[in-house]
C-alpha cells in the first residue's frame, strides 16, 4: 500500500502551513519525510535550498520536529531540560540565554519546576522550546494540539504565530480544524496519500466555491419565504435549519437586492439576509471524501 502519492508542496517562508486530513491520509508520513526520519522511494526534498535525501545530516541543523508522542525527561527540571540538549546540540547556552527560551513559550515561572509535574500544554511547549535551543529555520508539527485544553491551545496557537513572525517557517498537522483556520496563512488537504488541494484558505474557497451559502432569517414561520423562493433558477439546496432558510446562491451579489425585494413585496417579514461565510471546516467538508487508508 502507498502511504502517500505524488505530493507537490510548496511552503513559502515565514508562513504556517497546516495539513488537514483524517487518520491514515499520509500527513505524520509526509512530516516525517521532511523530518529526514523516512527515505521517500521517489521523489525529491528540498527545504532551505538542502536536499533532504542527499544531505540529511545538514538538513536537521535547520530543522525542528515534534512527533505527536515525544517523550521529555521528567525528573529534569525544566531548566535543566534546556541546558541538557543546549549541550546535545552542541549549542553554548547561558542562564539569559535559556531564560529568554523559557520568557518565549511562557514557562519562566515553572524554570525550576520538575518536567514530570508540567501539564500537557505546558510539555508541549517545552517540547517547542527544546527546538529553539539551535534555532531551527524550520518547524515541523504532528497534531500539536492534541489532548489540550482551550487555554492550552490558545497560548500554544499564540506562540507558533510569534515564531512565525520571528522568522521562522511552520508545518503543522492537526484535525482541529478551528485551530488551523486562526494561526494558518495556507493550508494543504490529504486524503488517501495525496494533497487534493493546497493554498491560501481565502484562495481555495474562490476556486472551489461553485456558489455562494444565503442566511434568510424572517419573523415567525419561514415556509412562506420557502414557498415564494422554490423556483428560483439561481437558488439550490434550499432548506430550513435551525428556524432559519440556508440556501444555495448561483447568482452574482448584484442579484441579491431582487430576491429581497421579492420577498418584501410579498409581505414577508425579513430580519436578516446575507451570505453566509465559509470556513476551513466547511471547505474540508466539502472537499474530502472521508475516505481513509
Amino acid at each position: 500500500m502507498t502511504a502517500v502519492s505524488n505530493v507537490e508542496l510548496n511552503v513559502p517562508r515565514n508562513t504556517i502551513y497546516g495539513f488537514i486530513g483524517p487518520n491514515g491520509a499520509g500527513k505524520t508520513t509526509t512530516l516525517r519525510m521532511l523530518a529526514t526520519l523516512l527515505r521517500p522511494t521517489a521523489g525529491e526534498i528540498k527545504i532551505d535550498g538542502i536536499n533532504a535525501v542527499d544531505d540529511p545530516v545538514a538538513l536537521r541543523q535547520r530543522l525542528g520536529y515534534l512527533s505527536d508522542n515525544f517523550g521529555l525527561y521528567d525528573d529534569l527540571k525544566v531548566w535543566e531540560y534546556l541546558d541538557y540538549y543546549s549541550g546535545a546540540y552542541n549549542v553554548e547556552s547561558s542562564t539569559d540565554s535559556l531564560n529568554g527560551i523559557l520568557d518565549l513559550v511562557q514557562l519562566t515561572h515553572k524554570s525550576d519546576e520538575l518536567v514530570g509535574r508540567l501539564s500537557r500544554g505546558m510539555r508541549q511547549r517545552l517540547g517547542i522550546a527544546r527546538m529553539l535551543v539551535y534555532e531551527p529555520k524550520v518547524i515541523l508539527l504532528d497534531e500539536p494540539a492534541n489532548g489540550l485544553d482551550p487555554i492550552a491551545r490558545i497560548a500554544l496557537r499564540d506562540l507558533l504565530k510569534t515564531l512565525r513572525d520571528r522568522g521562522t517557517t511552520i508545518i503543522v498537522s492537526s484535525h482541529i480544524l478551528t485551530e488551523l483556520s486562526d494561526m494558518c496563512d495556507t493550508v494543504g488537504i490529504m486524503e488517501l496519500g495525496k494533497l487534493v488541494v493546497s493554498g491560501s484558505i481565502e484562495t481555495i474557497l474562490a476556486q472551489t466555491r461553485s456558489h455562494y451559502l444565503l442566511n434568510l432569517e424572517v419573523l415567525g414561520p419561514p415556509e412562506k419565504a420557502l414557498e415564494i423562493l422554490q423556483g428560483e433558477p439561481s437558488i439550490i439546496d434550499l432548506r430550513i435549519e435551525n428556524g432559519k432558510l440556508l440556501m444555495g446562491f448561483t447568482g452574482t451579489r448584484e442579484d441579491l437586492p431582487m430576491l429581497h425585494k421579492k420577498l418584501v413585496s410579498a409581505a414577508v417579514p425579513v430580519i436578516a439576509f446575507f451570505p453566509k461565510s465559509e470556513n476551513l471546516e466547511d471547505l474540508f467538508l466539502r472537499l474530502s471524501t472521508g475516505a481513509t487508508n
